[in-house]
């Protein structure tokens, strides 16, 4: 089903967006298009508004979503303007992007060579963040891909995430489940089962935010390169159980953010109390962390507490 296509002028978007901030309604302004001309005639028409906007006195948050093809100038000029920037990838490979998007042109030229032309922009912008409070790319960039449109499977996924965090040092990653759309070249293809983007999700915080890797990751893959529908930190504890259970009087911050429970918030926290109190018993992991979450990170973690025996069991059988 096709709908009828409405645009707003740049004028028009930055008295409303202005209008809102100053009323307290929004704090920042997500701005995206489609492509209307050419990517040239459109990412000019969303400078014009973030230009009219910065100029109105407008000091807010600015998310700009620019697109695929466009100049290296355009780039510049929209990292000055935006706090945050991003080029969507749509896919993890050049076939699958050529599959899904056939009239988009190359993966490499086309989209990949403009994320990384905004990564390289934003760090040059590193001295006038200083300067200035807002703008200059100071909320990092990001990028987004679609999930299951095509024959694909998530090895693809996690590898691009893995180059995308630990190569370009992309701030976030977002993953858009394939729904199929009636008049669509790609009606007919089934949609995205919703766990998958969800174990992605998991994956790609995994890589981020705890340090793990694409190559260890692999391992808990099955034979067509898919995860598993269950948390992909319990996954791999279970594939790395040699591994466990841990000192958490000894470890260091990475072996602690490998228990499952354990985020970094976590692992501080229990960094910060040994300082003060060994780790012997489940008591005294109680009192860092509270009854439950202490009682569900138990089978992980080294503690001459008898009544651990009940959780190591469940642990060495491989259950959650």
């Amino acid at each position: 089903m096709r709908c009828p296509r409405e645009a707003w002028e740049p004028e028009e978007i930055a008295r409303i967006t202005l209008r809102l901030w100053e009323d307290g309604k929004i704090r920042g302004l997500f701005l995206s298009s489609c492509v209307r001309k050419d990517p040239e005639s459109t990412v000019e028409k969303q400078l014009e508004a973030l230009r009219t906007l910065r100029e109105m006195g407008y000091t807010g948050y600015i998310h700009l979503r620019l697109m695929p093809g466009i100049s290296r100038h355009h780039v510049r000029e929209a990292v000055e303007l935006a706090d945050r920037l991003g080029v969507n990838l749509e896919a993890p490979t050049g076939d699958i992007f050529s599959e899904m998007c056939p009239s988009k042109g190359d993966f490499r030229e086309v989209v990949l060579k403009r994320l990384e032309w905004i990564v390289d922009e934003v760090r040059r912008a590193a001295d006038l963040r200083v300067i200035s409070t807002f703008g200059f790319g100071r909320a990092g960039v990001d990028t987004q891909m679609v999930v299951g449109a095509v024959h694909d499977n998530d090895e693809q996924y996690i590898r691009m995430v893995d180059r995308l965090y630990r190569g370009l040092g992309l701030r976030r990653i977002y993953f858009s489940g394939f729904e199929p759309i009636d008049g669509t070249p790609l009606e007919d293809n089934p949609p995205c089962p919703p766990y998958r983007e969800y174990r992605l999700y998991q994956v790609s915080f995994l890589i981020r935010d705890y340090g793990f890797k694409y190559e260890e990751l692999k391992g808990i893959l099955d034979d067509g390169g898919f995860l598993p529908n269950v948390d992909p930190k319990v996954a791999l504890a279970r594939l790395e159980a040699d591994r466990f259970p841990i000192n958490l009087n000894s470890a260091d911050y990475y072996e602690i953010v490998r228990v499952p429970g354990i985020g970094p918030v976590t692992a501080r926290k229990i960094i910060d109390a040994r300082k003060n109190l060994k780790i012997e018993r489940l008591s005294d992991l109680e009192k860092i962390l509270g009854p439950t979450l202490s009682r569900r990170v138990a089978p992980y973690i080294d503690l001459k507490d008898k009544r651990l025996t009940y959780f190591s069991k469940r642990f060495q059988r491989g259950s959650t």
